[in-house]
């Protein structure tokens, strides 16, 4: 007896198929693939497949999700935030309190060393008492701008000057002097309170007026100076070449001229301040030098520029380590009519800002032996050889607000 494979209905030999189900039975041929036939077949079940989502389909959804609720008017704030963010984590930038407001104590010790003759020739064996005469000039700083750059805003306010013993006042110097004889010294102490704010400017060349709108009153920092010297030939040449294309537009020139000295100018600590000749043939210079050479060049494309004198400190950590320090500013007239001036300090590469970490003692006002003088605050003459230390102390200090400044 045989049956149905697939129902088991009892099958008879003269069936050709299962009479209960249609199916095929177990005494048909096998079918060849070139055998064309035409039969009823029960379809065997297969459970339906589910649509598989690409790996990629996912992400791009979201992406595209995202996108749309983006271009909406609501979220332009947050995508400015966003812009802003990724900004920052990508630009070097400096982080500088807004303001400082500090207590320096300068203390100097006025002393003999040994015994010279007139020749300057230190002599061991003379008896006669070692004596000197002696001067100590320091320049009195004050509020800044002030002189020739009194058209900005302040940016130092001096709150309190104090010193002991009283010096005379002279063409806003301090002026100690006297005589030294044997072992003799003479303390000085001078306490400044002072607060400074960061300098920040955002003026751009479109802001800036030509070479030929500046005022013909200006003509003192367009001369040569005691180092600055505008009418030597190869500073004359070099200023023609970075003046060249800007028609003109005296930032734009500052700008070249800064460009220039810190592309091509090394870093060195000097002494006495280097003339233009030698600072250019050198190839490099510290910021005296440096500062010099872009108020050189910056007269000489017509530019008033003048210098600046002080000190900063070597570390902004703790504020406790000074030096002395040399920055330029610039006379730009403005597209508007008005008139600002701009900083440069070629030591530290900063152009149109500066840090609150200084303190200015005196701005350049076009007379070369004042100049002069700053660089030589100490003198001595006499059979003795009178000397000075100082010694700078931060009391206390504070800081104010901050500020991210592109590098």
């Amino acid at each position: 007896m045989e049956q149905c494979n697939y129902c088991g209905f009892v099958l008879q030999a003269s069936d050709a198929g299962c009479p209960n189900c249609g199916a095929a039975t177990n005494l048909q041929q096998s079918l060849r693939a070139d055998t064309p036939t035409q039969q009823s077949v029960v379809t065997p079940y297969v459970p339906s497949q589910q649509l598989r989502t690409p790996k990629w389909l996912k992400p791009l959804l979201a992406i595209l999700l995202v996108a749309a609720l983006l271009s909406l008017p609501q979220a332009q704030p947050y995508l400015q935030q966003l812009d802003d963010m990724f900004g920052e984590l990508s630009t070097s930038y400096y982080e500088v309190p807004e303001t400082i407001t500090m207590t320096m104590i300068r203390n100097f010790t006025i002393f003999l060393g040994e015994p010279v003759d007139d020749r300057g020739t230190t002599n061991e064996s003379d008896d006669q008492p070692n004596s000197a005469n002696w001067r100590l000039a320091l320049s009195e700083p004050g509020h800044r701008p002030s002189g020739p750059q009194g058209v900005g805003s302040d940016w130092q306010e001096l709150q309190s000057l104090e010193a002991t013993p009283t010096p005379d006042s002279r063409s806003g110097k301090m002026v100690w002097e006297g005589t030294l004889t044997g072992d003799e010294r003479v303390d000085i102490s001078v306490i400044y309170q002072v607060r400074v704010n960061t300098i920040l400017s955002q003026l751009t060349p479109d802001d800036s007026g030509t070479v030929e709108e500046i005022p013909a009153n200006w003509d003192a920092f367009l001369q040569d100076e005691w180092k600055i010297e505008p009418s030597d030939p190869q500073v004359q040449t070099l200023a023609a070449e970075l003046a060249d294309g800007s028609d003109g537009n005296v930032l734009w020139i500052l700008r070249n001229i800064f460009d220039y000295i810190m592309e091509n100018f090394d870093y060195v600590l000097g002494a006495t301040p280097r003339s233009c000749q030698q600072t250019l043939a050198h190839g490099y210079g510290d910021c005296d030098d440096l500062g010099l050479l872009f108020a050189s060049l910056s007269r000489a494309a017509g530019i008033p520029a003048w210098m600046e004198l002080g000190m900063i400190p070597r570390s902004a950590d703790g504020l406790q380590d000074w030096g002395g320090h040399a920055w330029v500013n610039a006379l730009v007239p403005l597209s508007n009519g008005n008139l600002t001036v701009i900083t440069a300090d070629l030591a530290n590469g900063y152009f149109l800002w500066m840090p609150p970490y200084r303190l200015s003692e005196w701005v350049d006002n076009g007379d070369p032996d004042d100049l002069k003088a700053f660089y030589f605050l100490f003198s001595s003459q006499g059979k003795g050889a009178a000397s000075f230390s100082e010694d700078l102390t931060i009391a206390s200090w504070s800081q104010e607000g901050k500020l991210r400044i592109a590098a």
